[in-house]
């Protein structure tokens, strides 16, 4: 039986949002909450890129060290749990509506000028 995979296509947005994450962060995985430096975090989303009224969604993504994103990608309630948690529920409720819409009509230049300028001030420690 072959098996397979669909590969979502990361583009320069993905990859700056991912920065901005990450640097908002400070460094700092959220769920295990130790230091492990900007670059060494992951990006881990509640509702995958490929629903793109979400993939740039701020409640939508955490910043995390590998293995706490592997424990919440293996663990699908205990990853419900976590980002209810985070978001509270009512955060929590909106976005899994944002999620279920239809593809949104996104200003990619305006949103890439937004990260750009909120990476600027934010310090970021490596």
């Amino acid at each position: 039986m072959r098996r397979y995979t669909v590969r979502i296509r990361i583009d320069p947005l993905d990859r700056l949002f991912s920065q901005y994450i990450r640097a908002f962060s400070g460094g700092y995985c959220k769920k295990c909450h130790k230091f492990f430096g900007v670059k060494r975090l992951q990006v881990a989303h509640f509702h995958g890129r490929r629903k793109r009224s979400t993939r740039w969604d701020v409640d939508n993504v955490v910043a995390v060290c590998f293995s706490c994103h592997r424990e919440l990608d293996e663990n699908p309630i205990a990853k419900v749990s976590f980002f209810l948690e985070l978001l509270g529920q009512e955060r929590f409720n909106a976005l899994n509506e944002r999620a279920e819409r239809l593809k949104p009509q996104i200003d990619k230049v305006e949103l890439k000028l937004n990260l750009q300028e909120k990476i600027k001030t934010l310090e970021v420690r490596e």
